[in-house]
């Protein structure tokens, strides 16, 4: 039986939970899940239930985990929720994503080495402009970013070889090559994924690595990639979306953003932009105008300051909540 409880009408509410009460069987166990909704709807499920002389027990969570006991009149915990209830809270799924936990020793060896060219001022621009030409060309001809057929690209002298057969890399830059295999070096040497995995490692000084997740998909109803997060972090209490970019050359990349996290995680999940080089100050301000908070690796001089900073930014962003 389906009853439509009104969110204005109090009385309506009240006529609501004492038609449902009347409706149930006495002498068994009955639990009701009254979620999505104001709190003001348990309170009055206990009230009547009570009322007409039940054995009720009610329980609430609250928007920063905690678990109060109406009967008992008491706080009994904070609770916590894993990255896969806390989407199912939210009525959604996650099933494509790469979690930080399963980076190998092979993947960390890559990221060394493309993390050398990538922060390197003689290789920066033309491996970004490398690799961003390899993926906008392979996806152009195939339709996706799977790899599964041996492709290469040039850009000025420096080239990018993809072997399929071999899983791995090959890539010249300024008449060096060097070769990238491993299970993530896809992840790694594309998109700046290199970049996501520094950061991500930051944050694992503050949250288990399998409660950090990189590459998350989102797809629509006709299974086309729709939204792709950088980092999810799940801090038990909420989930705080990471979007990750060396620098910002288009703004409309916040608006994207903002709407992903707005879709997919909620008013009570968080959201962090994070740089390496310095925000212009209508990125800043268009972060500020959406809720978004903002984090620069330039601003700190050595790892140490950059971990504590990062980390004191996530534990404020844990502890701060939305109401509205």
């Amino acid at each position: 039986m389906i009853y439509q409880i009104s969110d204005t009408d109090i009385q309506q509410m009240y006529k609501t939970a004492e038609m449902i009460e009347q409706s149930l069987i006495k002498g068994i166990t009955i639990s009701l899940n009254i979620s999505s909704g104001m709190k003001l709807w348990s309170i009055i499920f206990n009230n009547v239930f009570r009322r007409k002389h039940r054995s009720c027990r009610t329980f609430c969570i609250g928007q920063d985990g905690m678990l109060f006991d109406l009967k008992e009149k008491v706080t009994k915990a904070q609770v916590a929720f894993d990255m896969d209830t806390q989407f199912k809270i939210l009525g959604h799924t996650l099933k494509e994503f790469s979690p930080l936990s399963e980076y190998t020793t092979e993947d960390f060896d890559v990221f060394s080495h493309v993390k050398d060219l990538g922060f390197n001022g003689k290789t920066h621009q033309n491996f970004h402009n490398l690799t961003s030409q390899f993926y906008d060309s392979y996806k152009r001809l195939y339709g996706n970013t799977l790899l599964q057929k041996s492709y290469q690209t040039t850009y000025l002298h420096h080239k990018l070889v993809w072997d399929a057969e071999f899983q791995q890399f090959q890539c010249t830059i300024n008449g060096k090559e060097q070769v990238f295999k491993s299970p993530h070096a896809p992840n790694i040497v594309l998109n700046t994924g290199w970049f996501e995995l520094y950061v991500a490692q930051f944050i694992s000084n503050k949250y288990p690595t399998n409660q950090i997740r990189l590459n998350c998909v989102f797809r629509n109803k006709k299974n086309t990639p729709k939204n792709e997060i950088d980092i999810i972090v799940n801090t038990g209490r909420k989930l705080i979306f990471v979007e990750c970019k060396t620098q910002i050359f288009d703004t409309t990349d916040i608006d994207k953003f903002r709407s992903a996290v707005h879709n997919y995680g909620g008013l009570g999940s968080k959201a962090l932009f994070v740089t390496n080089a310095p925000m212009k100050p209508e990125a800043e301000e268009k972060c500020r105008d959406h809720g978004i908070s903002t984090f620069s690796f330039s601003q700190y001089h050595t790892g140490k300051e950059k971990a504590d900073a990062l980390a004191t930014l996530l534990e404020n962003l844990d502890n701060t909540w939305n109401y509205k």
